[in-house]
């Protein structure tokens, strides 16, 4: 059986993500850097699904960085059973000047 990746680079949004009071009113850029692990048994991973997924995920207006990773650590593997494996980092561009703030997780 072939190991495949799918990488998901450089993804741009403007989302609310925070929780200081100027976050939770004003869109912030963030950059989203996904790795994706699977075995191609029939089923591929559609990377245009996995890709609005991850989009549609942040109309939650998360409060911190982990809330969100938690949420695609639970949901990625349950709405994309074909994933074996993942690494998300997510970074918010714009919260200091000199330099990016990024969290990242791994699946398992």
């Amino acid at each position: 059986m072939k190991n495949y990746e799918i990488s998901l680079e450089d993804l741009e949004l403007e989302v609310i993500i925070g929780i200081l009071e100027n976050e939770r009113k004003n869109k912030q850029k963030i950059k989203i850097n996904a790795k994706f692990f699977y075995q191609k048994e029939g089923e591929f991973l559609d990377y245009r699904l996995l890709r609005d997924f991850i989009k549609n995920a942040f109309c939650q207006q998360f409060l911190l960085l982990e809330d969100a990773l938690e949420y695609f650590y639970e949901k990625l593997p349950q709405n994309f059973p074909q994933i074996q494996q993942f690494s998300m980092c997510i970074c918010k561009l714009e919260i200091f000047e000199d330099c990016r703030v990024c969290m990242k997780i791994s699946y398992p």
